[in-house]
Order: structure tokens, then C-alpha cells, then sequence
């Protein structure tokens, strides 16, 4: 059986990945390198997913850079999205940064 992945994560260092699908809340997410979680909520497809639990204030690294700040407490499976997430450069309410 040919090996499939629903995730990718872009950077060493990372602290998301991208799903390359939509993830079902319980479905396991994979990468082909053999990286593997449960998602703990559906994740839709180019979403972010919590490699490990993201404290709030922590930042949230996609590509090797810092690109946001996490607002709340993320759990390893969770969605990165903008309800947990704060741009250190744009207005989530006007700019609908993710």
C-alpha cells in the first residue's frame, strides 16, 4: 500500500502544519515523513493544525518564520486559526488575518 499524507509541514522548527485535505476531528493527520497526531476538530483543507500544545503568547512559526502570536492556549490537534491567533501586524477584525 502506497503511504498518503492529509498534512505537510513546510519548515524544520515549525509549530503547525498545513493540512493538504480536509482532516476529520479523530482522524489521524500524517506527513509522509512519518510525522503523525490526531486532530482533536476538523481541520478544513490549507488550515493550520497545532503540531504540540501552543501556549497564548507563544508564537505560531509556519516556514521557519514567526508569523503570528498565539491569543489563547492551543492544544496539540487543534485548529490554527483566527480565533486563536493574533497577527503582530495586521487587525483580525478589518484585515482577516489568519
Amino acid at each position: 500500500m502506497a503511504a498518503s499524507a492529509n498534512l505537510i509541514i513546510l519548515a524544520a522548527g515549525d509549530n503547525v502544519g498545513i493540512a493538504l485535505r480536509d482532516i476529520a476531528a479523530g482522524e489521524i493527520a500524517a506527513t509522509l515523513p512519518g510525522v503523525t497526531l490526531r486532530a482533536e476538530e476538523a481541520i478544513p483543507q490549507g488550515h493550520k493544525l497545532a503540531l504540540d500544545a501552543i501556549a497564548e503568547g507563544q508564537d505560531i512559526v509556519r516556514f521557519g518564520m514567526k508569523v503570528a502570536l498565539a491569543s489563547a492556549a492551543i492544544g496539540k490537534g487543534r485548529l490554527v486559526h483566527v480565533h486563536n491567533v493574533t497577527s503582530r501586524y495586521l487587525n483580525n477584525d478589518e484585515d482577516h488575518y489568519e
